[in-house]
């Protein structure tokens, strides 16, 4: 427990630190593993009564070359140097959190899902400090004990730390160096030990809100004349976010009248096939804890899609007048419970209930159970169970996972099941996956996406990746192939697609490239709109693609991706193109252009389509950032803008200023600037408070 005073101003340097023990045993991962760090990393941990403190000093003996683009909070950290701490206090090797920071204080924040993935949809209470200094870069941050979640007993957590040099690709860890390994990997993990005798968390976290929303009128460009739907409207809400601690491991968050006007706004996407988009979801209350939930295959057949609560098919806002989500751990098992009335034009009660049972080292047998009632109509069921098993076999992972579930409608129809099996080998040298995928006819969780129900689904893939360590390249890639193949029940094919990929590289300096070839089938049985204007027929369609990758080093104050491909689709063939440049001026200022283009031509009509977005984001300060995000596309003739500024007082605190705004455009690319198809600006202030 430190006794001395700590001033957080991102330098390590205040009397306690000299007393803190030290991490400073780094080993490279990439890209010579097993080597020592070529900078030294030292890193202290220090308890006091308030919370947890970490020190970073990141040495590097030329600190001019140093990047550090990022300051808005939760943004890409790809292209800046960093550093990654692992924390899991509940050492039980599945559950952990990721804080990040670089050199400017930029702060991520995220949990652990599996070895491979994390969710950055948690946002927890910390603050950090950094600046460049004549050793390299020095970081503090101070985590409240509030924002973590331990067990009232034992002395010791698993903890690891990352540190990223983006100039020389260089990855090091403290613990887990091994490539087939990782920061996620919680059972390669370290211990920090000490960490007895915490104070308990606090009773309750309130962030009370005020919102004021002042819209223009809402115009039907459509009608002919245009008319006005709505009339111009201001209107204040109020509302509550509470978050509690019923156990040392469980937490208990609470809506109220939830208002999610900051949440980031959905790309525009031109649809190029007969299956529903999936869109991400972006409302903080449902992103938190989100990978306890996940069940299926995400974007293809799930379980539970959150954005079916609150949203419309259309995405539009249906009211959250209260919401309460339970998850942590209970003994041996994670649990998390999630109750949602809305109102408005669809007022409903949603549910879901998961539990996750320890197995083996790592692995889990889980349930899930989601419900659904709309006012009038009667109870959606859906349900199943689930495992997931990784081993380590030779130094490699290996991974077995499966599920069972059904469905039924508010009609008490027949229920319909889903079934699935996975074979995951996930490593360096080598990446094979092998799925089986059973979808019945009529399978539709009423809170779930189904892309495609009543087929059987073989897809996976075979990526060798070997490192030549010659000529500057890093890593070669060959992708033999990768497939999803879908058919009837009867056996008959409905759709596939098979990729490969015979030559692909990565340098040592970051730039990629990869050539391949796609195979496409499609059976449609019923006609659909490829692009407004122009119809595929049902029948029997056979086509081919080639394509080119380029991707620059994002070390580089200007880099991009190109991607072009050209060969047939359906009935017709063309060209694609999508192009991304990004250029960063440091420290304030990060712009990103993407235009996607396709040339098609068809028997029956040709077509181009477009799709363009602009994102800009200027930040004073880790605390003070702007976003203004503008896009439009050619199927929609409709061009939409998502302007934010994001000022954090202190810690969990937030101000937010959005104006978003949607145009038609017209023949000849008029739009009428002054009288938008809708719009909004809104002002909304959260206030952060501990009892």
């Amino acid at each position: 427990m430190a006794s001395s005073a700590l001033r957080l101003d991102g330098r390590v340097d205040d009397a306690a630190w000299a007393l803190a023990d030290s991490i400073d045993d780094f080993t490279q991962s990439d890209p010579s593993e097993g080597a020592p760090a070529s900078e030294r990393t030292v890193v202290r941990f220090l308890r006091t009564p308030d919370g947890l403190w970490i020190g970073i000093v990141a040495y590097d003996r030329e600190p001019a070359l140093i990047n550090r683009a990022q300051l808005r909070r939760d943004a890409t950290f790809e292209t800046d140097d960093h550093v990654r701490i692992m924390l899991s206090p509940m050492r039980d090797r599945r559950t952990g959190v990721l804080l990040t920071v670089n050199a400017n204080g930029f702060q991520h924040d995220a949990d652990i899902i599996t070895f491979e993935n994390e969710n950055a949809g948690w946002d927890g209470v910390w603050d950090v400090r950094a600046q460049v200094t004549e050793r390299g870069w020095e970081a503090e941050l101070f985590i409240p004990w509030q924002t973590l979640r331990y067990p009232d007993t034992g002395d010791a957590w698993d903890v690891n730390v990352e540190r990223f040099i983006r100039r020389k690709n260089e990855t090091q860890r403290w613990r887990g160096w091994k490539r087939s390994q990782g920061i996620r990997l919680l059972e390669h993990a370290g211990t920090l030990e000490g960490m007895g005798g915490l104070p308990r968390r606090a009773l309750a976290e309130l962030r009370p809100y005020a919102a004021s929303t002042w819209a223009p009128a809402e115009r039907d460009y459509l009608a002919n004349p245009a008319t006005i739907v709505r009339d111009k409207s201001l209107r204040g809400d109020i509302g509550l976010d509470a978050k509690l601690a019923p156990t040392a491991t469980l937490t208990l968050d609470l809506t109220v009248n939830a208002d999610f006007a900051q949440a980031d706004a959905d790309n525009q996407v031109i649809n190029f096939t007969r299956f529903p988009v999936f869109f991400p979801e972006q409302r903080s209350f449902f992103t938190e804890n989100a990978g306890l939930f996940e069940f299926g295959r995400s974007g293809q057949t799930q379980l539970f899609y959150s954005r079916r609560v609150g949203l419309t098919p259309d995405g539009e806002p249906v009211p959250l007048v209260a919401g309460a989500r339970l998850t942590g751990r209970a003994f041996d098992q994670q649990v998390g419970l999630i109750a949602a009335r809305t109102g408005g034009a669809r007022q409903s009660l949603a549910g879901v209930a998961r539990v996750k049972h320890d197995v083996l080292t790592r692995g889990w047998i889980g349930a899930m159970g989601t419900f659904e009632r709309v006012d009038g109509q009667g109870a959606s069921l859906a349900g199943g169970v689930d495992y997931n098993f990784p081993f380590v076999v030779g130094g490699q992972n290996l991974i077995f996972l499966g599920l069972a579930s059904f469905s039924r409608d508010s009609a008490n129809a027949t229920p319909r099941g889903f079934g699935r099996f996975v074979i995951d080998f996930p490593n360096d040298a080598a990446d094979i996956v092998l799925r089986l995928d059973h979808v019945e006819a009529g399978f539709n969780p009423a809170l779930g996406f189904v892309q495609q129900a009543g087929v059987n689904r073989i897809a996976g893939g075979v990526t060798l990746t070997p490192r030549p360590n010659r000529w500057g390249i890093r890593k070669l890639s060959f992708v033999l192939p990768e497939y999803d193949i879908v058919l009837n029940p009867d056996g008959s094919l409905n759709n596939a697609v098979v990729t490969v990929s015979p030559f692909g590289l990565r340098m040592e300096s970051g730039d990629e490239f990869e050539i391949g070839v796609e195979r496409g089938w499609d059976r449609p049985t019923q006609s659909f709109d490829l692009f407004p204007g122009t119809t595929v027929a049902p029948g029997g369609y056979d086509w081919t693609q080639t394509f080119v990758t380029v991707t620059t080093s994002r070390a580089r104050a200007i880099s991009g991706a190109l991607f072009v491909a050209q060969g047939g689709l359906y009935d017709g063939g063309g060209t694609l193109i999508n192009a991304t440049v990004d250029a960063r001026l440091e420290p304030h200022l990060l712009l990103s252009a993407t235009l996607e283009r396709t040339a098609f031509q068809r028997p029956i009509g040709d077509f181009v389509a477009h799709t363009a977005r602009l994102r800009a984001d200027w930040a004073t300060s880790a605390r003070l950032n702007t976003t203004l995000f503008a896009q439009y596309d050619n199927a929609s003739r409709r061009f939409s803008s998502n302007a934010r500024v994001r000022w954090i007082p202190s810690p969990g605190s937030d101000l937010f200023v959005v104006w978003t705004n949607a145009w038609p455009v017209f023949g000849g690319h008029a739009v009428p600037w002054m009288r938008p198809e809708r719009g909004a600006l809104t002002i909304k202030y959260v206030q952060y408070l501990r009892m």
